[in-house]
């Protein structure tokens, strides 16, 4: 039997698939997550986690957790720089390394298939039809709920028994696309962790702070809180290939 894999990280759309492939009564299926050694220090995000795994767990799945060597932070020290929009290595190295080593692992002879939990968008030209990718070793990749209308995807993550949370995962916190208004409900504890980074390499996590005038991370959580109707700090653009935000 091909071993089926969901790549995500707990956020809304790795509900919704958890959900799908329980629902399209699939068995041996594989919930892999990254741990970045950056996620959001939060009681709501840690509760996502739990329950998204106890969820996996209850249908009958696997559940791996993976450790980022280096983690973010080690990194962000090494290279002697933050990542950006425009420059997002960071998911390649702390995501992409250690999952490929995994499924090198679990799957040498390449035959698994990789469901990601992206939709379509203007961005992202996705078939719901498997695809090979050399990225992934030749590996079967699939988007299940790429052609998912809204009503349809919130309806999977409320027969999980799951509340949506309507922003991006928060595996990373910040994320160099993180909006304004992940911002805003930016922990203390986060702020502090990346005005240490930003202390020590003497730099700012965002590049384009440029835009708001902000110096620093929490100059810039604070210039949010008087931009209630501010989308996004900066534009976005990731295209990416790990889930990232998922």
């Amino acid at each position: 039997m091909v071993m089926q894999v969901i790549f995500g990280n707990y956020g809304d759309g790795t509900i919704a698939l958890i959900q799908w492939a329980h629902e399209q009564g699939i068995s041996d299926l594989q919930l892999v997550r990254v741990e970045t050694g950056f996620a959001a220090q939060h009681p709501v995000w840690e509760k996502q986690v739990r329950q998204g795994q106890d969820l996996a767990l209850s249908y009958g799945f696997s559940v791996q957790t993976l450790q980022a060597k280096p983690n973010f932070s080690e990194l962000v020290l090494e290279k002697q720089a933050f990542p950006s929009p425009e420059f997002q290595w960071c998911a390649a190295w702390l995501k992409g390394l250690p999952f490929l080593a995994w499924l090198d692992e679990k799957d040498p002879a390449c035959e698994a298939v990789i469901l990601f939990t992206h939709r379509s968008s203007k961005a992202l030209d996705l078939k719901s039809k498997e695809q090979y990718s050399e990225h992934f070793g030749g590996r079967g990749l699939c988007y299940p709920l790429c052609e998912y209308p809204d009503d349809e995807f919130y309806a999977l993550i409320q027969r999980a028994g799951f509340v949506a949370l309507g922003h991006r995962s928060w595996e990373c916190a910040p994320c160099v696309h993180s909006t304004a208004a992940d911002l805003r409900v930016l922990s203390a504890a986060d702020q502090s962790k990346v005005a240490d980074l930003e202390a020590a390499l003497g730099q700012n996590f965002f590049a384009k702070e440029a835009i708001s005038g902000a110096q620093g991370i929490k100059a810039m959580v604070e210039w949010t809180t008087v931009q209630p109707k501010t989308e996004r700090a900066y534009s976005l653009g990731c295209g990416n290939p790990f889930g990232c935000g998922e």
